[in-house]
Order: C-alpha cells, then sequence, then structure tokens
C-alpha cells in the first residue's frame, strides 16, 4: 500500500504518471545517424564506441542535438564521466542561436562531475536569454512567476552528489509537461523549474548532448530513449 500512495503523490505532484512503457530508442548504437554536432567543426569530437556514444572535449565547445524538435517528453540516459572531472548536460526545447554557431537558447539540465557544485551538476540553466546564472540549483524547485520573479524551496529526498556513481553508470530521467521541467539522477530528483513567464519560456525546440572543451575531459552516454 505504501508504494501505491508514494506513486499516486507524485501522479498528483507532476499531474502525469510515468512507467517503463512507451519508450522509443533514438540511438542506434552503430552510428550518428539522427543525430548532428553543432557546430559541425566539432564533429570529430563525438564517436560511437561499444554501443556507447563518446564525446572528447577537445578544441571548443559542442553539442550533439537530435534532429527532432519536442515539447512534451520524457528523455531517458546513462551517463559515465570516463575523465575524473567534467562538465556536461542536456539541451531542453533549445534553438540554435543566429550568429553564434557553438551556442543554444535554451533550458539546459546540468550535470557534472561530483564537487562541481550546486550550480551545475544537478540544476538547472538557461541559455542566451539573459535570465540569470542559473534557473534552479541542486535540490530546488522554482517556480518562476510571470514577472520573472523566483519562488525556491526545497525539495525532500533531493539528490545528492553522494548518490551519484564516479566511474561508474549513472541513469538520467529528464522530463518535460507544460511549463514543468524536472530531471531525476538515479531515481532521485535533482532539481525542478516551474516556468509561468510566457515572455521567455519555451514550449518546444531541440535536445541534446553538451560537450565543454577540455583535452581531458571524456564522457560516455548509452541506453537513449525517449517517450514523446
Amino acid at each position: 500500500m505504501r508504494i501505491i500512495y508514494c506513486f499516486f503523490i507524485c501522479c498528483l505532484t507532476h499531474g502525469l504518471c510515468f512507467s517503463d512503457e512507451g519508450y522509443s530508442s533514438i540511438f542506434n548504437g552503430k552510428t550518428l545517424e539522427g543525430w548532428k554536432c553543432r557546430p559541425s567543426s566539432q564533429a570529430a569530437n563525438w564517436t560511437v564506441e561499444n554501443e556507447q556514444i563518446i564525446g572528447r572535449g577537445k578544441g571548443q565547445e559542442s553539442y550533439l542535438m537530435f534532429d527532432d524538435q519536442l515539447g512534451n517528453f520524457e528523455l531517458k540516459f546513462s551517463y559515465k564521466f570516463i575523465s575524473d572531472e567534467g562538465n556536461t548536460g542536456v539541451e531542453v526545447r533549445s534553438h540554435p542561436v543566429k550568429g553564434k554557431a557553438s551556442r543554444l537558447h535554451g533550458y539546459h539540465a546540468d550535470i557534472g562531475h561530483v564537487g562541481i557544485g550546486d550550480k551545475v551538476l544537478g540544476a538547472w540553466d538557461f541559455h542566451e536569454n539573459n535570465r540569470g546564472d542559473y534557473l534552479a540549483k541542486r535540490g530546488h524547485r522554482v517556480t518562476i512567476k510571470e514577472n520573472g520573479k523566483k519562488e525556491i524551496e526545497d525539495i525532500k529526498n533531493a539528490f545528492r552528489p553522494e548518490d551519484a556513481k564516479q566511474g561508474d553508470w549513472n541513469e538520467v530521467i529528464v522530463y518535460a509537461k507544460k511549463n514543468k521541467l524536472w530531471f531525476t539522477i538515479n531515481g532521485k530528483i535533482a532539481s525542478e523549474v516551474i516556468d509561468n513567464e510566457k515572455a521567455k519560456r519555451l514550449d518546444k525546440g531541440f535536445i541534446g548532448f553538451q560537450l565543454h572543451s577540455g583535452d581531458k575531459m571524456v564522457i560516455a552516454f548509452k541506453d537513449i530513449s525517449v517517450k514523446r
């Protein structure tokens, strides 16, 4: 009964119930078919090895973007830092920025190595629209009002750095439903944004993975699937 009750409360909180059904793979494990690097000059930094997407931080920052635009969805994948340190993340409802080949405009779920800070590992950012340094720190649920002001509350039993597996695979699920965006790492909510600022909110766009520059950074992704 307790399990059913907790599941029911989660559905009420976020307005939708989730299951493993309905996910479709968007990575074939062999090639980067269906994906494009932005900027294209950095495409060689992304490869497929052992059914994994590998990003090596040589040259400038880049993004590996999925071809289709998505609005309401769930994105599930696993990641592992092969290097000791690194900074990556997931673009959500993002759009190319004219005149800036390596930049995107949109939401960004931040993932970095353990110890990188609560504004990166498990936080929400927003690129290229002057909405501040970040939208929500790790462990926070932030409601953005129509005038842009924020209401911040702590999330109970939120993801903590010690919940991450260093040198091993971590499972992430990113949820985007109307004006609500949140993501989990290893089954724990990292942070959540409720975006009521209609003038700056994005309801649809591209998803993709970020690769910061840095010769020592190596990141791997696998088991990438989407529920539309």
